[in-house]
């Protein structure tokens, strides 16, 4: 008897040995604020726990009770700024007086709560490896449902928690807590946006679609020529046994971009019917604030068609091309570029432009080209070697238009600044009177092709190795301006943009006597 004590006594001490204090191992340094940046995050095997149970209620209004469970965090400098709780079995939901089973929580609260919602005495310590698939899974499915901008998180205000429940009968229910206020809201917008249902797959049709996606990359991929650290093969049999092992296309997915990851590609993506799986990510923070361009400018027209513009009290444009996807935006700019003929500097920004078509680009700045002139080079694979690469491709851009914009122009960019937008900012940097300004851009680029498989897999292959005009490849590099403006996350609010002042303050030197406009 004596022993099974002493036993028990062993366990129960190395239980609270393994014990975790989250809240100091993530200690909350970030905060609410109005205009406050996006936080890119990372999840590593170190950000799953295992937790004894999880026990939340507020007031008389909502109880969520777990038994054991795994919760998944996503991490921006030690700062914990989602959280997927996965219970190893359902656990229970009670609003008022209805009651359901809980599948899975995506859980947004500020960073200083993540001590109280996981209290030391039930964090058993770290959790399975393997739940980190699920917790991304989670986030990439519901990270568009509040306190985000363009799918990255925004810390919470403190008196706010979001408890977004899926049930193993595939409902949602999200819930929204507001301390302050003593409220709770059900929000019923995304009831019909519950987690995808897995659609069982056999081992061999996840080999199948594994192997045939890492024979296409071996045969076409034309960027293993800058990633010689790479080693293909040996990837493919450290990541053939998680395809081997997958019991649903979601798992296959997964496999296929565990591979895919090690490539470090923006433009690499696997998609398994509506959901995209997490792949490889890198930092890329926005060097603009779209809340302080009307201040700055003096408001702004969006013409809902990937352009807006409006002009300064002292006659310089300003034009925002934010994408390039609608075939009109050339003739959209050409109006707005008249509507502006009368000012004497202008400002394009291209800094929130993630891409499109590069030919509707050309159109766009060959209103301020005064000759024929190479813009980019692009080479593909040419054999089976994966050093083996064509000759360099030239493209190139003519004038075109009534007339030619000749009064000063700056062009800005940064890191957001991606694809077919990055071809875009390196056409401009072949015009004459264009000042090129901000950071360099994303360092990515494609021209793809869909790899499309059984089980409603797709797979984005990227084709090419994209160059600048002197053949130089701009990808992980990308296209640095001809003034580069050092500025902070934190220094873009809602009243600055310390790229757009430097831009205007940069036009404002040219004398008075010197500003002319086409009339």
């Amino acid at each position: 008897m004596r022993s099974i004590v002493a036993i028990i006594a062993v366990l129960a001490a190395s239980l609270q040995a393994q014990a975790a204090d989250l809240a100091k191992l993530y200690p909350a340094t970030l905060d609410f604020f109005e205009g406050q940046p996006t936080r890119e995050w990372t999840c590593t095997k170190d950000d799953v726990w295992a937790l004894k149970s999880f026990v939340y209620e507020f007031d008389d209004k909502l109880k969520i009770e777990l038994g054991p469970s795994n919760v998944v965090c996503g991490v921006h400098d030690k700062n914990v700024v989602w959280a997927a709780l996965i219970p190893d079995k359902p656990g229970t939901v009670t609003a008022g007086d209805r009651s359901s089973l809980v599948a899975s929580i995506w859980m947004r609260f500020n960073p200083s709560h993540l001590g109280a919602l996981f209290p030391e005495a039930t964090v058993i310590g770290n959790g399975a490896q393997g739940m980190i698939v699920w917790g991304k899974r989670i986030c990439a499915w519901k990270i568009n449902s509040g306190w985000q901008a363009g799918n990255l998180p925004v810390i919470p205000k403190k008196s706010s928690l979001v408890f977004d429940i899926d049930t193993p009968q595939g409902e949602r229910h999200y819930f929204m807590v507001d301390t302050d206020k003593g409220t709770l809201d059900h929000v019923d917008a995304f009831n019909n946006r519950a987690l995808p249902a897995l659609v069982s797959f056999e081992p061999e049709q996840s080999l199948r679609a594994f192997d045939t996606v890492w024979d296409a990359f071996d045969r076409e991929y034309a960027k293993f020529i800058i990633r010689p650290d790479v080693d293909w093969n040996e990837c493919r049999e450290r990541y053939r046994a998680a395809a081997a092992n997958a019991k649903s296309t979601y798992e296959a997915g997964a496999a296929i971009g565990a591979l895919l990851t090690e490539l470090r590609d923006l433009h690499i993506f696997v998609k398994v019917g509506n959901e995209f799986v997490p792949g490889y990510n890198r930092p890329r923070p926005l060097n603009a604030s779209w809340q302080a361009l009307p201040r700055l400018i003096g408001g702004l027209t969006d013409t809902k068609q990937d352009i807006s513009w409006g002009r300064t009290d002292d006659a310089i444009g300003y034009i925002n091309v934010y994408a390039l996807n609608r075939r009109e935006v050339p003739s959209v700019f050409d109006d707005v570029l008249e509507q502006l003929a009368e000012t004497w500097g202008l400002v394009i920004d291209l800094r929130f432009n993630g891409g499109g078509d590069e030919l509707l680009g050309r159109e766009i700045a060959g209103r301020f080209l005064d000759h024929k002139r190479t813009y980019s080079m692009s080479q593909y694979r040419s054999g089976p070697k994966h050093d083996e690469l064509g000759p360099k491709y030239e493209r190139a851009f003519e004038p075109r238009g009534p007339w030619l914009w000749e009064a000063p122009v700056v062009v800005l960019w940064g890191q957001r600044t991606m694809s077919s937008a990055e071809s875009f900012a390196l056409m401009f940097a072949q015009c004459p009177n264009v000042t090129t300004m901000g950071d360099r851009t994303a360092g990515a680029s494609a021209n793809p092709r869909r790899i499309e498989l059984e089980g409603g897999i797709v797979v984005n292959l990227p084709r090419w190795l994209d160059l600048d005009h002197n053949g130089n490849s701009i990808e992980d590099v990308g296209v640095e301006p001809q003034i580069k403006v050092e500025a902070k996350p934190e220094e873009f609010t809602p009243a600055s943009d310390p790229v757009l002042e430097k831009a205007l303050e940069h036009l404002r030197k040219v004398p008075e006597a010197q500003r002319k406009t086409r009339n």
